[in-house]
């Protein structure tokens, strides 16, 4: 894992640490967590897409499609996650006011 990364994750948890002491309702603290996890995993996608059109095709194929369509699946993880961790935010944060 390279700084970058690294110092993304460690961001990420430093982030949601303030979240945690103020949420009452757990359900959005909950959904930063796994929204951060959809984010971080998500470039395991590419090599798990690669090795099922490998299987489907010829290796050289498999490689060029698995590629592209693992590539498609991270980004779309990674949006997603970011998705949930932003909403989870704000349900976390606005939990107290909405009278939760």
């Amino acid at each position: 894992m390279n700084r970058y990364n690294a110092s993304l994750i460690a961001a990420l948890v430093l982030a949601a640490q303030p979240l945690v002491g103020y949420a009452e309702d757990a359900e959005g603290v909950a959904r930063v967590g796994k929204g951060t996890v959809d984010a971080v995993t998500a470039p395991a996608e590419i090599p798990g897409a690669i090795a099922e059109d490998i299987e489907k095709t010829d290796p050289v194929t498999g490689t060029v499609t698995g590629t592209v369509r693992g590539t498609a699946k991270a980004a779309g993880q990674v949006v997603k996650g970011a998705a949930e961790v932003g909403v989870g935010a704000v349900e976390a944060i606005t939990a107290p006011l909405r009278g939760e």
